[in-house]
């Protein structure tokens, strides 16, 4: 697998991978009190974040980590199908289901308790603010989470976030878009040092990771990765977005439980996690860029 000689984590991976979780609030659901409306059709379907702009703070997240923010790059998909009655359920690509409605001209949640513990991080987080609206063809939000780890509960904000449906596009774009070999970036963002491209094994220190990655696209709408220790990884990608398919694959010594990519044909952003040599690790925020 990719990956440095270190065996270490960064304390940004801390934040979000979490060694224990505490309870979600107790209390009742508070139910929206506002009136549900309008059609919920237009939500309807999969959507992938945006490429994470670290200029524009879109799609980039913040936690208060004892009075440190660092910037957490927001990649990823969310599928929105019909629930009961009026509602509308949120499926994302980490495992999780949230309860909307539909209210004016936005989804609001249908309460502020909701909770899931996201295996990918490995971390326990109830989102009691979570806003989404769709306009030409374009999908925004706006969140509020409460991360639930052993030090204590932080906070998670998203104020720009934004997505564009997952059927836009050709299969052939999305093939010319991964196409290629990529690098891990060396250098961190200069807005944040603690979110470079670490290869993040349990415990913690920041390790750099390194190799090329090359990406060839197969049959239908499969892209494969090929790692310079020989092993080969299969994704499904659409749009924008690849998804490591299926979701456990295993080359060597080296289990991938989770990588999902948001790639601009330039740059990559990239989460990861798995096992190397039974040892877990978490790669929360990768970044490559193109070479060829």
């Amino acid at each position: 697998m990719l990956r440095s000689s270190s065996r270490l984590t960064a304390i940004a991976a801390l934040a979000l991978a979490g060694l224990a979780t505490v309870p979600a609030p107790a209390g009742a659901d508070s139910t929206a009190s506002a009136e549900t409306t309008g059609s919920v059709e237009k939500y309807l379907g999969t959507w992938n974040y945006d490429q994470p702009d670290h200029v524009t703070s879109t799609n980039i997240a913040t936690m208060d980590l004892f009075g440190y923010r660092p910037d957490i790059p927001q990649i990823g998909t969310i599928t929105f199908t019909r629930g009961a009655e009026s509602e509308v359920l949120g499926h994302t690509d980490q495992g999780c289901t949230w309860h909307f409605r539909p209210v004016g001209d936005a989804l609001e949640m249908t309460s502020t308790t909701q909770y899931c513990f996201n295996q990918v991080i490995g971390s326990g987080y109830n989102i009691d603010r979570w806003r989404v609206t769709v306009d030409d063809g374009i999908e925004r939000e706006t969140l509020h989470a409460n991360s639930y780890l052993g030090p204590g509960t932080f906070g998670f904000d998203l104020v720009d976030g934004r997505r564009t449906n997952a059927a836009a596009g050709t299969q052939a774009d999305t093939a010319q878009r991964f196409s290629g070999t990529w690098t891990f970036d060396r250098a961190p963002f200069p807005t944040n040092a603690a979110t470079n491209s670490y290869f993040i094994p349990l415990p913690f220190t920041p390790a750099p990771m390194s190799g090329p990655v090359t990406f060839a696209p197969s049959a239908g709408s499969t892209v494969t990765a090929h790692t310079a220790d020989g092993c080969d990884w299969t994704f499904e990608a659409r749009g924008n977005t690849a998804e490591l398919s299926p979701a456990t694959q295993t080359c060597g010594a080296t289990t991938l439980a989770f990588w999902s990519i948001a790639d601009d044909g330039r740059h990559q952003t990239a989460i990861l996690s798995g096992q190397d040599h039974s040892i877990p690790f978490v790669m929360t925020s990768g970044s490559l860029t193109r070479t060829n």
